[in-house]
C-alpha cells in the first residue's frame, strides 16, 4: 500500500526522441533530408535515360527505312545501345558517341555539298567572265576598227 500514498503523475503518451542517436551518428536532419532528395533524383535521372535509351532504338528503327542502304549501320548502333549486358550509364555513353559522330558526317557532308556548289559558281563565273572579257576585247578592237 506504499504506492498509493505518494502523487504519481501521469504525462500521458510522449513521442520517443531519436535526436540523441542522430546527433550521435554525426548527420544532422538537414543532410539526411539533402541525401533522400539527392537519391530520389538519381533514379529520376537514371528513368529518363532509360526512356532516351528507348526512344533511340525506335529513331534507328526509323533511320534504318528511311535510308535502307545504310540500315546495316543503324541497326549494328541500335544493338550496341540496347545491349542487355551493359550498364545504364555505358548505353547511354554509346548513343551519345554514335549520335556526335552522326552529326559530323551531317556537317562534312554539308560542307562537301557546300563546297560543290560554290565550285560550280565559281567554274561558271569564270566562264562568264572569260565570255564577257572575249566579247570586250572585241568590241574595243572594233571601237580602233581592227579585225580579229
Amino acid at each position: 500500500m506504499a504506492l498509493t500514498a505518494g502523487n504519481i503523475g501521469f504525462t500521458g503518451y510522449q513521442q520517443p526522441d531519436y535526436s540523441g542517436v542522430v546527433q550521435a551518428s554525426g548527420l544532422p536532419m538537414q543532410a539526411i533530408g539533402q541525401g533522400v532528395a539527392q537519391a530520389t533524383d538519381y533514379f529520376k535521372d537514371m528513368k529518363n535515360k532509360e526512356g532516351q535509351v528507348n526512344a533511340f532504338g525506335k529513331s534507328m528503327d526509323a533511320m534504318a527505312k528511311a535510308f535502307p542502304d545504310q540500315a546495316e549501320m543503324f541497326s549494328g548502333a541500335k544493338m550496341d545501345v540496347l545491349d542487355p549486358n551493359a550498364s545504364l550509364i555505358d548505353r547511354v555513353a554509346r548513343m551519345n558517341e554514335f549520335q556526335n559522330t552522326l552529326k559530323m558526317a551531317q556537317a562534312q557532308q554539308m560542307l562537301n555539298a557546300q563546297a560543290q556548289y560554290y565550285g560550280a559558281r565559281t567554274s561558271a563565273a569564270q566562264a562568264g567572265a572569260g565570255a564577257s572579257t572575249a566579247s570586250s576585247t572585241t568590241a574595243t578592237d572594233n571601237v580602233f576598227g581592227l579585225k580579229n
